[in-house]
């Protein structure tokens, strides 16, 4: 995961206007329905549930937020938000990250139907971190899908006009600037949270593992070969450096430092397993000692 601004996307002419007028449009939808249901003495509630159902199931509805799809992957050059895993034989979700329709967390929660075509609520993603799936082989489950856990003081939002802060999601989101700090990477390629155990943001990096899947093997190999690769390029530059002088070796040491410096760019594939394999290269064994690569974290820097 890394920051994602949302704020830079560009909006086709006139797709706001259709959103607001959609939006507009499945308000009445849900208020009839109410109404009517109130008229004949059925049950309003259900009646809501199913105008908000019917209301979002129409291909030309979907089409409001899947419109924007290659437009929000082009942030990120089209990697997944939550996992960076660009696979391009995987089709791409525009994930809702406060769900639109139901609330797993929540049996009796309507979903946030007015965020449905809420830019700000829209998150690129794969299939692998957005719908369930489950690897028996592996012993991995997980995806997104309705799931929408908040933290233990935070206050679920209800209707239209609800403060959403004061919810406090407990997954983290990547177009929070500080989330994706929360996370880190193992050598054999498996997420695990960056702060200790029993702190809240450990639970928070815990919690979204499980539910982005972001512990799938497929996710898990990817970030193996990352890893794999930074070694690789960190022997180059050290073996490199000491031949700096002379101005071959000094080309394919800025060659190999360019490469590294690639390797962790933010849209680059698994960037953020990148860094943190970087990064745990900067100190080094050496006569039974820890000694620090200065040079490396100059260029990490």
């Amino acid at each position: 995961m890394r920051y994602v601004d949302i704020a830079l996307i560009e909006l086709p002419p006139g797709w706001q206007s259709d959103a607001d007028q959609t939006l507009t449009d499945l308000r009445n939808e849900i208020v009839q329905a109410e109404s009517a249901a109130h008229l004949a003495g059925t049950d309003p509630i259900a009646a809501r549930r199913a105008a908000i159902a019917a209301g979002l199931n129409p291909r030309a509805r979907q089409q409001i937020w899947q419109t924007l799809k290659t437009r929000l992957a082009a942030l990120r050059k089209g990697k997944c938000w939550y996992s960076e895993s660009l696979n391009p034989t995987s089709d791409k979700d525009v994930d809702h990250f406060r769900p639109k329709n139901r609330v797993e967390e929540d049996a009796t929660h309507e979903g946030y139907w007015w965020l449905a075509f809420s830019v700000p609520n829209f998150r690129y993603s794969s299939q692998w971190c957005n719908q369930r799936r489950v690897d028996g082989v592996h012993g991995t489950s997980g995806g997104k899908s309705d799931h929408f856990p908040l933290r233990a003081h935070g206050i679920r939002a209800r209707q239209e006009g609800d403060d959403l802060d004061l919810e406090d999601p407990e997954l983290l989101d990547p177009i929070d600037p500080d989330d994706w700090k929360l996370l880190t990477f193992l050598p054999d390629g498996y997420p695990t949270p960056a702060k200790p155990v029993g702190t809240a943001e450990h639970r928070r990096a815990a919690t979204s593992i499980e539910v982005y899947h972001l512990h799938c093997k497929p996710l898990v190999n990817g970030r193996v070969a990352v890893a794999g690769t930074i070694q690789r390029i960190v022997q180059d530059l050290e073996t490199l450096r000491s031949k700096i002088d002379d101005p071959k070796m000094r080309k394919l040491y800025k060659g190999r430092q360019k490469d590294l410096l690639r390797a962790i760019d933010d849209d680059s594939e698994y960037s953020a397993a990148a860094l943190a394999y970087a990064r745990a290269e900067v100190y080094k064994l050496e006569g039974g000692h820890q000694v620090k690569r200065d040079w490396l974290q100059e260029i990490l820097n």
